[in-house]
């Protein structure tokens, strides 16, 4: 009766118990709920077969019935959810033979000491059960009877076992099988594992071992599987012994000895081990040293690795006389050189990775076309740079006949595909990507007629696609995105009719143009489809409408500028991934986005259109939902969130750029593993809503750019551990500055600028919100001094300006590190598994706001303009020699310029200006080379311009206006007291004398002045035409400036009102 569900069945067992003959009962997987926990009148006197296993028996005891049964052999109760002790009943069950009580986790407490009296034990399986019990502590005594007499299979794998291996495991010297694998013992094998005579098969995988292996294990002559893997702690050396395994067949040391070389095994691998080994597994140990040539003398061996190790060296020739080897895995292992010929002389290998050894190089040997059996070949980062026509004669032999896979990825192959690939005629897959070939697909490689998957992604494939492609009738996956960027290729119908088989069609980055007519109806049935950056539109493909089991679908920035079709929502019930953003499809959307699959999370990207309607409904597995840069309009719904108690999925919601009004609902608060939220530039107002405690895993909340007012809200405090982005600029909040960010030590960006908070600054902000990269408080109604953010050592944007701030500057803001460093990686930028989502700030800089967004994260910029405050700017300044952008300007800061500012080698933008700045300009300001703006007008600055390197550049004068002591270019005003001087101070007058011009200089002036003006206006008095055309122009040039005085007046005015409403 497996299978059979009696769920809610309550008397299956007690009708079974009538039956008095029975022998054997399985009810395995039949969903059973309950079982008896006693029978009264037990009567499976026959029975000797039982099997409970794969039912719910949740929160319930093993019943003791189950041991009573007197000639039960066999009682089976894997996964039965079985909770609690086993009951000490178990030792009257004299006839069994075979006990699964595995995967029930539940099962705990002590084992009874009467398992011990199960002297006809002969297989036990404990596997999940007794979690974190001591193997030696726990089970001594329930292991220390006639149990031991039999038990041939011991099985305790997955528990978490703890303490040492115990050396009573010695005593039970007729097992063969016994697995401990998945356990943390941290501890030794002990020595008295030798005992075991009859041991065929010893799992100690996972299990946390440490120290050596002991000899004693050359003792075990029967055994012939041996796992240690996945024990790093082992170390020492292999003990000679291990050579006597003269029956072992499958030896896995897969992560142990790390460290060690292969050479240190010579003498354990010495023995008669060598005549019947056929696997060796010693993968991810970092082994080091030589490949040695005694791995030839296993020839017997089938199967080898040895990936995943450090050997530095290259494949012994020895290889070649492993006759009978398989498989052979050597990938990640740091080999060099050239592989030996000799290799063609394991004809009978199958399967051959040697994938990222970029040593490998040289040429292939000849010999490698001999490998007449080889089905599967991964070269990934080998022979880098190297032309596959160079592997001509290596793939010219019998190796075409049986290859079904080649993958040769990663390896900046350069060269044409050679034509002779369409030789490989049982050739299933193929993948050449990431390589260089600067060359079109051959058209030879429609001959592959058994291909199933072909991918040639990110190689620099261009030229046309060959329509031989249409002649891969069993072609089911074809990947060729990142090619073809410059070119204009052509798919069209040709290349795809006859593709009946092809489930996946990846071309996007590729520019080419699906150039396939409308009444086409495809022969495939596709379930991914990926052709972003592609040239599909102006309209949308009508081809896709009879493609119903699509589940990922890609045709975003395509050119589509169409109305999205009524048949399109009709095919997305099987879609999981959806993205059509970046195009210019309109159209309203529907009230409800639906999705029929069960159980997928669905990822929804829709912006950048022309959508319009109102926000839809959409079911609670959406994952994400990307609405934004559209045209919606009309309110968020104020129950978009409610599912009826059913938990929704989402994470990341976008609404962004639209038109949308009203107040935002508390119901978004029901997304409890909301990640992302960006409501920015609509027209919301009301307040922020106050129900963010639940929301534990929000770490970005983007409501920038709307009229939202009041105060932000405390309960964001829920999300204090995650937070990482508060981006709320461009509103119309008031009250302090919120309290709850005390507890933000995870957030890296804070933009609050552009509302009406005010207050003074808290002092733990730069104590406790240590993550901070990005703080800007622009244009709020902030007071006080300045706070202490040396503690930030991330910080790289600071922008507190157009605020009442008084004070000085502190000294402490020179241990900004993010400001120091030159270069620097994070800051602002988010990214999900799905797409990258930008959060856009106005910054001011160079003299104009703008609009920056995700280039802010390696921004360093400080602005702390317009604000009240005082003192002299601090000389420590000058060590944030990363800064890019520093804006000083409309305080009242006194004092000098840091006379070594030329440090700050970085600085592309500085204003100082409106200050009562006094002294000389320092020199080195003209050094730095990256200056792009400067201005230090309207301070107290004196004495001659540094006008030279750089500042040469800046040839407007309006840089230094009003300083008045200020002279040299680019001023008019000259620096007198710079010139050169023939005497010293005593001969002051006589150099003064010197300086002005003689006087016959001032009597040649006025008869000049008197013959100029009687030629020009003699000549207007005599002759009339002349002096017409003169007073025209005249009333020409007066009515000119008044045309543009009329003009511009208004446009000051207007700039003027923007400038005190902001």
């Amino acid at each position: 009766m497996d299978g059979v569900n009696f769920s809610g069945v309550n008397n299956v067992m007690q009708s079974l118990n009538k039956l008095r003959q029975l022998k054997n009962v399985s009810l395995d997987g039949c969903s059973m709920n309950s079982i008896p926990e006693s029978l009264p009148h037990l009567n499976f006197t026959s029975l000797t077969f039982m099997d409970i296993g794969w039912n719910m028996f949740h929160n319930t005891s093993i019943p003791e019935w189950l041991f009573r049964i007197p000639n039960l052999r066999e009682l089976y109760m894997f996964s039965t959810g079985f909770t609690g002790a086993i009951p000490s009943s178990v030792g009257n069950a004299t006839s069994l033979q075979f006990l699964d009580l595995s995967e029930n986790s539940g099962i705990s407490g002590d084992m009874p000491r009467e398992f011990g009296d199960l002297c006809t034990l002969q297989s036990l399986y404990l596997d999940g059960t007794f979690i974190g019990k001591s193997l030696e502590e726990d089970f001594r005594e329930a292991f220390s009877g006639c149990i031991r007499r039999n038990l041939n299979v011991f099985s305790f794998v997955g528990s978490s076992l703890q303490g040492h291996l115990p050396d009573w495991l010695g005593e039970f010297t007729n097992l063969t099988f016994l697995y401990l694998s998945s356990n943390s013992f941290n501890s030794s094998i002990p020595a008295s594992i030798g005992r075991l005579s009859q041991l065929q098969e010893l799992y100690l995988s996972s299990t946390s071992l440490i120290g050596s292996i002991p000899s004693s294990i050359g003792n075990i002559t029967s055994l012939q599987i041996l796992d240690l893997s996945s024990n790093e702690g082992i170390s020492g050396y292999m003990p000679r012994e291990f050579g006597d395994l003269c029956n072992l067949q499958t030896l896995h040391l897969d992560g142990s000895f790390v460290g060690k070389s292969l050479e240190d095994f010579r003498d354990a691998f010495s023995g008669c081990i060598r005549l019947n080994l056929n696997v060796l597994s010693f993968s991810f140990s970092s082994l080091r040293g030589p490949l040695p040539n005694w791995l030839g003398e296993f020839q017997n061996l089938t199967f080898l690795d040895l990936s995943y190790n450090s050997f530095n060296n290259s494949i012994p020739a020895a290889i070649g006389r492993l006759s009978k080897l398989q498989i052979l895995s050597i990938s990640d292992s740091a080999l060099i050189g050239s592989i030996p010929s000799s290799i063609g002389n394991a004809t009978s290998l199958q399967f051959l990775s040697l994938s990222n050894n970029i040593g490998i190089s040289g040429d292939m040997p000849s010999g490698f076309g001999d490998l007449c059996n080889l089905q599967s070949l991964n070269m990934d980062g080998t022979f880098v740079g190297k032309s596959l026509e160079d592997f001509k004669d290596a793939f010219s032999g019998c190796i075409r006949r049986n290859l079904n896979e080649l993958s040769f990825v990663y390896s900046s192959l350069q060269g044409p595909l050679p034509d002779w690939l369409g030789e490989f005629q049982n050739l299933t897959f193929l993948d050449l990507s990431y390589n260089s070939f600067n060359n079109s697909i051959p058209a030879a490689i429609g001959r592959l007629s058994k291909l199933q998957e072909l991918s040639i992604s990110s190689s620099a494939l261009n030229g046309s696609i060959p329509e031989s492609f249409g002649r891969l009738s069993g072609l089911q996956y074809l990947d060729l995105r990142y090619n073809f960027i410059n070119y204009n290729s052509v798919i069209t119908k040709a290349h795809l009719a006859n593709l009946t088989s092809l489930k996946f069609l990846i071309l996007d980055h590729t520019n080419l143009v699906l150039n396939i007519s409308t009444d086409w109806i495809p022969g495939f049935q596709l379930d991914g489809l990926s052709v972003s950056y592609c040239n599909v539109g102006p309209k949308f493909p009508v081809w896709l409408a009879n493609q119903v089991n699509l589940y990922f679908l890609d045709i975003s920035n395509t050119g589509i500028k169409d109305s999205i079709p009524d048949w399109f929502w009709n095919i997305t019930h099987s879609i999981s991934y959806l993205d059509l953003s970046n195009n210019e499809i309109n159209g309203r959307l529907p009230q409800s986005l639906k999705f029929q699959v069960k159980g997928n999370d669905h990822s929804i990207f829709l912006g950048s259109n022309c959508f319009e309607g109102s926000v839809p409904y959409f079911p609670p597995s959406v994952h994400v939902l990307n609405l934004s840069n559209n045209l919606l309009s009309g309110i968020i719904p104020s129950d978009l969130g409610n599912f009826g108690g059913i938990r929704p999925r989402l994470t990341i919601l976008s609404l962004s750029s639209n038109n949308l009004i009203g107040s935002i609902p508390n119901s978004l608060c029901n997304f409890k593993y909301l990640v992302l939220l960006e409501l920015s530039n609509n027209h919301l107002e009301g307040a922020i809503p106050s129900c963010w405690n639940n929301l534990t895993s929000l770490q970005y909340l983007i409501l920038a750019n709307n009229s939202l007012a009041g105060e932000v809200p405390n309960s964001l405090i829920g999300s204090s551990k995650s937070l990482q982005v508060l981006h709320l600029s461009n509103n119309q909040l008031q009250g302090e500055f919120p309290s709850f960010l005390k507890k933000c030590t995870s957030m890296t960006t804070l933009a609050l600028d552009h509302n009406n908070l005010s207050g003074n600054l808290p002092t733990w902000l730069g104590e406790t919100m240590i993550s901070l990269m990005i703080l800007t408080l622009k244009k709020n109604n902030f007071s006080g001094n300045l706070p202490l953010l040396s503690n930030l050592t991330s910080l790289h944007f600071l922008d507190l300006s157009h605020n009442s701030f008084v004070g000085n500057i502190p000294q402490s803001y020179d241990n900004l590190m993010g400001m120091i460093n030159i270069s620097m990686n994070g800051g602002a930028r988010f990214y999900t598994n799905v797409s990258v989502l930008v959060i856009t700030m106005i910054v001011s800089t160079k003299g104009d706001d703008l609009q920056y967004g995700v280039i802010l994260s390696s921004f360093k910029f400080i602005d702390l303009s317009a604000n009240k405050l005082s003192g002299q700017i601090p000389k420590e300044i000058v060590n944030l020699v990363g800064l890019q952008n520093l804006d000083l300007s409309c305080n009242k800061l006194s004092g000098e310029i840091p006379s070594n500012i030329g440090l700050m080698q970085s600085l592309e933008y500085l204003n100082l200006s409106r200050n009562k700045l006094i002294g000389s300009i320092p020199p080195g300001l003209s050094t730095i080379d990256f200056l792009g703006s400067l201005n230090l007008s309207h301070n107290n600055l004196s004495g001659k311009i540094p006008y030279a390197r750089h500042l040469t550049t800046f040839n407007d004068p309006s840089i230094y206006v009003g300083n008045l002591n200020l002279c040299g270019a680019p001023l008019d005003k000259n620096c007198t007291s710079d010139e050169p001087t023939s005497n010293s101070q005593a001969n002051g007058q006589e150099d003064d004398d010197n300086d002005s011009p003689p006087i016959w200089f001032y009597l040649g002036l006025m008869p000049g002045f008197v013959v100029g003006f009687w030629i020009v206006w003699g000549i207007m008095l005599l002759k009339k035409k002349w002096r017409y055309l003169y007073f025209k122009y005249l009333d020409h040039m007066y009515d000119m400036m008044y045309v543009k005085i009329m003009i511009t007046v208004p446009k000051i005015k207007r700039w003027f009102f923007v400038m005190r409403s902001m």
